[in-house]
């Protein structure tokens, strides 16, 4: 069944959701020896040697001192191992949109229901398949938020930018990547030492958030649209370390004014975990490719 709440705020034509796209969109679209599906599989090939625990980070710090060479700085051992996860995910992203362009499932990003995409992914698969379309057309980066003018390397410039894919002259999506993408390896947040530095900047974020707020504006951010928009959680287990999305996340939840539902689409909707009971389940009492079946043809149906 459908939750009722999502399918009235699909009705409501005043309504557009905010999709947090995670790695395992990939995997149910695309098959688990993907890397771009896998973090397993994304540094078991970027380090066959090493044996995984399943603490990704803590994994890719293992990996840094495994290679790092006699006299080198961490740090450029760091952004070595970068410069090779951008090269295998490019390669990937190519292969993805030479072999599956005819079933990749583009009817997720429909205009009519979002605004906006912010993909945990490194890769732009779906914005770039929806350039191929006739009548739809990919923006260079944009950025303007009250970050615009700082240096154009800096995490928080990096994270705060997007794409914007048009459909025709009237509708639009926002695509953001906060953690990174492959066109870019100073933007790719892998590691502990990186993903530290993702708490300090998402306070930088809230706080010009505030601030636009308190002034009646606007900061146009990957933040804001998580609390100006209900979300919907697609292929993401939402781990704890996703410390940049969680702040955002209970700033929601402390906020006064109206809080907008987040709901998750998730295998097994009777979890109740710490993370799940900040959610609502999509769907109950369907499996888990049934309810990929059904979100298409709800977002796919010309009238609800």
């Amino acid at each position: 069944m459908t939750n009722p709440k999502f399918k009235a705020l699909l009705k409501d034509p005043s309504v557009k959701f905010t999709i947090i796209l995670g790695s395992g969109f990939h995997r149910h679209f695309l098959d688990e020896v993907s890397i771009l599906s896998s973090w397993e599989l994304l540094l078991q090939t970027l380090s066959p040697e090493t044996k995984l625990t399943g603490e990704y980070h803590l994994d890719f710090e293992r990996i840094i001192k495994a290679k790092k060479i006699i006299c080198e700085d961490s740090s450029k051992t760091e952004e070595r191992l970068i410069k090779c996860v951008k090269e295998l995910l490019k390669k990937e992203q190519e292969k993805i949109i030479e072999n599956y362009s005819s079933c990749y499932p583009t009817w997720l990003f429909n205009p009519k229901y979002v605004s906006d995409v912010i993909s945990l992914n490194f890769d732009e698969i779906p914005e770039l398949l929806l350039n191929r379309t006739e009548g739809v057309s990919l923006s260079e980066f944009k950025n303007d938020s009250s970050f615009k003018k700082v240096s154009k390397t800096s995490y928080v410039f990096l994270s705060t930018r997007y794409k914007t894919l048009d459909f025709g002259k009237t509708e639009s999506i926002r695509f953001w990547h906060p953690h990174g993408m492959i066109s870019n390896k100073k933007s790719i947040v892998l590691g502990l030492h990186r993903y530290a530095h993702m708490v300090e900047n998402g306070l930088r974020i809230r706080n010009h958030h505030m601030k636009a707020k308190r002034n009646n504006n606007q900061d146009n951010t990957w933040y804001d649209k998580l609390l100006v928009n209900p979300v919907i959680i697609l292929g993401a287990g939402m781990s704890q370390t996703e410390w940049d999305l969680w702040f955002a996340l209970t700033s929601l939840n402390r906020s006064n004014g109206e809080k907008h539902p987040i709901f998750q689409m998730r295998e097994c909707e009777c979890k109740n975990d710490a993370q799940h009971q900040w959610f609502e389940p999509l769907f109950t009492g369907i499996k888990f490719n049934e309810q990929w079946k059904e979100l298409e043809k709800l977002f796919t149906k010309k009238h609800l």
